[in-house]
């Protein structure tokens, strides 16, 4: 019977504490298990196709529901920072519970609650910042936020007790309609007492608003993500598979680049975790050894010849000692597979997560690791985060009225 893993760590403090859950989080999805050391290229194509997403979210709604409760703390006097973070904490906790009414899906915490660990705030801050949601383009921490909120608001304090409380000015902002007295947040303002009736599912207004960030944000508005909401193409959310896409839609030129690169290298770099799989099993996993032989045969009747590798690289910029430890691994496995030979394969992949992982954490080296029938891990084919940004597609199409509206 295997056993579980016990995971510890010294607290230094928030920081690092919400670095550790973040990696923990992602390990709970099996896309963002990464074997091979190939994460930065994967989550480096993901922002391009689908910014803003990641695979912890869950539901659109929290898009929304985290300024709504945001917006409320901003109101509150003599907080500082730690108790504005606190309050925050508390109030995202108070919500599992309305929200899970009628068994609703995808209600962060659903089952966790009050112990749940990372909140809808932290998963959901990036995202807001990249829809322009949160008015802020030097992309500031959520951290950093309260401290600006309480800084914020003991200016004021001052301000109002010298007599000279700014009035403030008229603005040219379209979006206007949607902006909070602080100034930081472009959303609709929800009803006073929105609890009582708010449920996982968007509004109609919450539902426009958050296409048109997507749209209309510099951070998001020429993605794949948002040609698919600027041009209603909701038949996304009967797709299966992100091949899908390719396959089905007609891209413009500049997206369908991005996209035709990252599924070339999710080619090119599926063969090395379905060997890892072969490796890892003792050659006893039946569906690795099939699906290897299908990779094999299709690739090398001239892909692999022709993959450039370093298209992946150069695209996402990356440099330094990201550059450094994936142009080698990309150019001997390249090498390995035109080799035919499967031992000159398998030695890469061993060393590969040796040098990865070390001696000792390094399952493929680890006589203390036994393989399960039906194991698998890293993953499939990569997809990108495609099934957090279908449920996402799929929230809002149903928050426009679906079929009757759309």
């Amino acid at each position: 019977m295997p056993q579980s893993l016990q995971i510890g760590w010294i607290d230094y403090g928030s920081r690092d504490r919400n670095k550790i859950l973040s990696v923990l989080s992602l390990l709970s999805a099996s896309e963002a298990v990464d074997e091979l050391g190939i994460g930065v290229v994967r989550d480096g194509f993901a922002d391009l196709l689908f910014p803003g997403i990641s695979t912890i979210q869950t539901r659109a709604k929290y898009f929304l529901l985290v300024p709504y409760i945001m917006m409320e703390l901003e109101r509150e006097n003599n907080l500082n920072p730690k108790a504005l973070l606190d309050r925050l904490s508390r109030e995202e906790i108070a919500l599992i519970a309305i929200l899970k009414k009628d068994n609703a899906e995808g209600v962060i915490g659903g089952r966790a609650g009050e112990e749940l660990q990372r909140k809808p705030s932290s998963i959901y801050w990036n995202g807001i910042c990249t829809y322009g949601i949160f008015k802020n383009y030097s992309r500031i921490s959520l951290n950093g936020y309260l401290r600006a909120v309480c800084a914020m608001k003991r200016e004021k304090s001052l301000l109002s007790a010298a007599g000279h409380i700014d009035k403030g000015e008229g603005t040219d902002d379209a979006d206007s309609m949607y902006c909070s007295t602080s100034g930081f947040w472009r959303v609709p303002l929800p009803p006073e007492n929105w609890r009582e009736s708010v449920s996982i599912e968007l509004t109609n207004e919450e539902a426009v608003f958050l296409r048109e960030r997507i749209i209309k944000s510099e951070h998001s508005k020429d993605s794949l993500l948002a040609h698919i909401l600027r041009n209603k193409l909701y038949g996304v959310v009967e797709y299966d598979d992100i091949l899908n896409i390719g396959s089905c839609l007609e891209l413009p030129e500049d997206i369908r680049n991005i996209y035709e690169m990252a599924q070339r290298f999710a080619r090119f770099i599926y063969g090395a975790n379905i060997r890892y799989n072969v490796i890892l099993s003792g050659e006893q996993n039946k569906e690795a050894n099939e699906e290897w032989d299908n990779w094999y045969d299709s690739v090398t009747a001239g892909f692999i010849q022709n993959y450039d590798i370093s298209e992946a690289v150069n695209r996402l910029s990356l440099s330094g000692r990201n550059r450094a430890r994936l142009v080698p691994f990309f150019d001997k496995w390249k090498k390995a597979v035109l080799s035919g030979d499967a031992a000159v394969m398998d030695k890469l992949i061993i060393k590969r997560e040796i040098e990865l992982k070390g001696q000792e954490r390094a399952k493929l080296n680890s006589e203390n690791f036994s393989w399960q029938d039906g194991l698998w891990l890293g993953g499939g084919r990569l997809q990108y985060r495609f099934r957090n940004f279908r449920r996402m597609i799929e929230d809002i199409y149903n928050g426009l009225g679906g079929d009757k509206n759309v």
